[in-house]
């Protein structure tokens, strides 16, 4: 299943975390370091990409060379399905052109962006990771970095749904 960190759980309940309104990025990992998500521990975004230690961001001669290379969701939507009784966030699927890399994608993660930039990875709190151990992640997890298009896209019924019991 597609993990939450408790402490992000919290914080949407709060409010400290607004999926229509904040700035949410995707980051990529590659599988050159075994990780396994820990929704105690992996609170923020230097909590899973901390230099291959957990994980390791993917790396690449093209398409995806690190950390400049994160995208921001775009067309957020958070809606409400009478139908299904959930909540709904959403965005347009994430698309990085001539993905080039020694290593494949295990997964990613969505994170809440704090103060505008990348640099404070200790400040951005992780909102979804998707690994390819997981069983409800995307058939094309692990994915190969051939130079060729690398697409995330979500699945049909949005990125993260919330309902009742």
């Amino acid at each position: 299943m597609a993990g939450v960190p408790n402490r992000t759980l919290r914080r949407v309940l709060d409010g400290a975390i607004n999926y229509g309104t904040d700035t949410i990025r995707i980051a990529l990992y590659d599988n050159s370091t075994a990780y396994t998500f820990d929704p105690v521990n992996d609170n923020f975004v230097s909590d899973i990409l901390d230099g291959g230690t957990t994980a390791q961001e993917l790396q690449g001669s093209a398409g995806y060379t690190g950390s400049t290379d994160r995208q921001t969701l775009a067309n957020v939507t958070v809606t409400q399905d009478d139908t299904d009784n959930e909540g709904v966030f959403d965005a347009d699927d994430v698309t990085w052109q001539d993905v080039e890399s020694t290593e494949d994608i295990q997964g990613f993660i969505l994170y809440k962006q704090v103060g505008g930039d990348d640099t404070t990875p200790g400040d951005d709190p992780v909102l979804l990771v998707v690994d390819d151990s997981m069983t409800d992640a995307p058939p094309s997890l692990p994915l190969a970095t051939n130079g060729s298009e690398v697409v995330v896209q979500w699945n049909a019924e949005g990125i993260k749904t919330l309902s009742t019991p």
